[in-house]
């Protein structure tokens, strides 16, 4: 076989691999317009005739695999953006405010009012007496009956008290890393800091902002390596 015949065909791969989608797509337009009319096949000569299913099948896969790396490029430029503003909040704003708590030590006692069967089956038996529509009721109780009614409570118990007021400060600095969710549970835990003034334990609203802090950071250090 004689090595020089593969290199017209190298060349005109290297061709159609440098043409735009575009181009590609309106050649494999073009190429099954011919192939499924038969006037347009018929005003081809034979020996090209012959050849149009071949041409078709190679540019087709061509501008498949043209959209395909396109597609591909797409989701990576997104991934690394994604990435990059990923590391941006971790850097400016969920860092700090996890430095917040490095001396600030925050204990959590969690309890449940109804632990034992016998309680849930009450109030399962409770939920379905009440007042409501039979299938409403049906349900309360059939979630009352797996519900064991756990509650938490947090405190700071050394290191300083909750620092809300340096969190409010650094979100407002960083606003535009902090997503609706930390601002609206900054919004709740300032609101119940005024709410249960004096309260010696954490609110719930202060102890979920302490939740996502910690679980943000954690999920942004895991993501930037």
């Amino acid at each position: 076989m004689d090595p020089t015949l593969g290199v017209p065909a190298a060349r005109m791969l290297d061709t159609f691999k440098s043409m735009p989608t575009w181009l590609l797509a309106g050649l494999l337009v073009s190429l099954l317009s011919i192939w499924l009319w038969p006037p347009f096949q018929l005003a081809l000569p034979e020996p090209v005739r012959s050849n149009v299913p071949l041409v078709l099948f190679f540019v087709s896969t061509l501008t498949v695999c043209n959209l395909l790396s396109l597609w591909l490029a797409h989701l990576a430029q997104r991934r690394q953006r994604s990435r990059a503003r990923e590391r941006e909040r971790l850097t400016h704003l969920y860092r700090p405010l996890n430095a917040l708590f490095l001396t600030r030590h925050v204990t959590v006692c969690t309890g449940a009012t109804s632990p034992r069967l016998r309680q849930r089956i009450e109030n399962a038996w409770d939920a379905l007496g009440a007042q409501g529509r039979r299938w409403r009721r049906i349900k309360r109780a059939f979630r009352a009956l797996f519900d064991k009614q756990r509650s938490s409570s947090a405190e700071v118990e050394y290191g300083g008290d909750f620092p809300l007021a340096r969190i409010i400060d650094l979100v407002r600095k960083n606003i535009r890393h902090a997503g609706p969710e930390l601002q609206d549970l900054v919004n709740r835990a300032d609101r119940s800091h005024y709410e249960e003034y004096g309260h010696a334990l954490m609110t719930d609203a202060e102890y979920e902002l302490f939740r996502h802090i910690d679980g943000e950071h954690r999920r942004l250090s895991a993501r930037a390596g």
